[in-house]
C-alpha cells in the first residue's frame, strides 16, 4: 500500500510507466476535475504532486515533462513555491526559468510574503543570479579539481 501519494497521482504515474504517453497523464489528471480542464491552481498542484512522485520513483522522463509544464505556469504568485520545488528536485530548467522570472519581475516578487519565506539556499541562488554571477564555471572548476 502506498500511503504517501494521492491515488490520482499514483494512477497518473502508473499510466505513464506502462504507456510512456503524456496524454494519458493529462487524461488521468482531468478525470479528477470531472473531465473539465482544471483551473491553473489545481493543475499546478497536480503537476507538483506528479513531479514529486516521479522524483521519488526515478521516472526521469515524466519528471522532466512536469518540469517543462510547470515552467509555463510561472507567475508572480507561484514563482517562489516553484523555485523551492525546483531546488528540492534538482529541476534545473524550472529553476532557471524561476530565476529569470524573479530577475525580470524583482519589484513585484520581493513584495510577496512567499519571497521572504524562501529557504536560505533559494534566496542565495536568486541573489547570485540577479547579480549576474555565472555559477556554472565555478561548478565545473570544482569538479575538475576533484577528479
Amino acid at each position: 500500500v502506498v500511503r504517501d501519494t494521492p491515488p490520482i497521482i499514483l494512477k497518473a504515474l502508473l499510466y505513464f510507466i506502462y504507456s510512456d504517453d503524456f496524454e494519458q497523464v493529462q487524461k488521468v489528471l482531468r478525470e479528477q476535475s470531472g473531465g473539465a480542464a482544471p483551473d491553473v491552481q489545481q493543475n499546478t498542484a497536480q503537476l507538483q504532486a506528479v513531479m514529486a512522485a516521479a522524483h521519488k520513483y526515478q521516472v526521469l522522463r515524466l519528471l522532466r515533462w512536469c518540469e517543462h509544464q510547470l515552467c509555463k505556469m510561472i507567475s508572480c504568485e507561484m514563482v517562489c513555491s516553484l523555485l523551492g520545488l525546483a531546488h528540492m528536485y534538482e529541476a534545473e530548467e524550472l529553476e532557471r526559468s524561476c530565476l529569470n522570472y524573479i530577475k525580470d519581475n524583482m519589484i513585484q516578487v520581493v513584495k510577496r510574503p512567499e519571497f521572504s519565506a524562501l529557504s536560505p539556499e533559494c534566496l542565495v541562488k536568486s541573489h547570485v543570479y540577479c547579480a549576474g554571477v555565472d555559477t556554472t564555471a565555478e561548478c565545473s572548476r570544482k569538479r575538475k579539481r576533484q577528479l
